[in-house]
């Protein structure tokens, strides 16, 4: 629906003759409704962002991989890798995945639809596994100007 500023409204309303009581009673429906519509709409939920590290069966190795997922701020990461395990589970079952399944947690982020996903609240925000690198927080120290 476009929307029309409430003075264009009430300026062709006047220009047209209408009664100025009907006019002001068709500006109020018009204000009520759009507030109306502005409450309507949520605001989206909020998101955390998780790293998922990949760790071989070896244990964890020098050179780290991992995927950024997106869970709802409520959700607890703990859970994340369950619920993309039984959605590749429940991918699996289904004939597409029957054909080409899921077999580690790599492919799951990488060929899972995202729509499958969405629907346990997880979102994976790199679909190919990037690269982990350990750094140390400390910047180091700076000299203030004049010493």
């Amino acid at each position: 629906m476009a929307k029309v500023d409430i003075e264009l409204v009430k300026k062709v309303l006047k220009e047209n003759g209408v009664d100025v009581r009907l006019a002001a009673t068709i500006l109020n429906q018009i204000r009520e409704a759009s507030t109306e519509d502005a409450v309507e709409r949520e605001k989206p939920a909020k998101k955390q962002h998780l790293v998922l590290i990949s760790e071989p069966e070896e244990g964890l190795p020098k050179d780290l991989v991992g995927w950024v997922v997106q869970i709802l701020e409520d959700d607890d990461p703990r859970e994340v890798a369950e619920k993309i395990a039984a959605t590749a589970s429940d991918f699996n079952n289904t004939p597409k995945g029957e054909r080409v399944p899921v077999t580690s947690f790599g492919d799951a982020c990488q060929s899972l639809p995202p729509k499958l996903l969405k629907e346990k609240n997880v979102w994976v925000k790199t679909r190919e596994p990037v690269r982990i690198f350990a750094v140390k927080n400390s910047l180091g120290r700076r000299r203030a100007r004049g010493e």
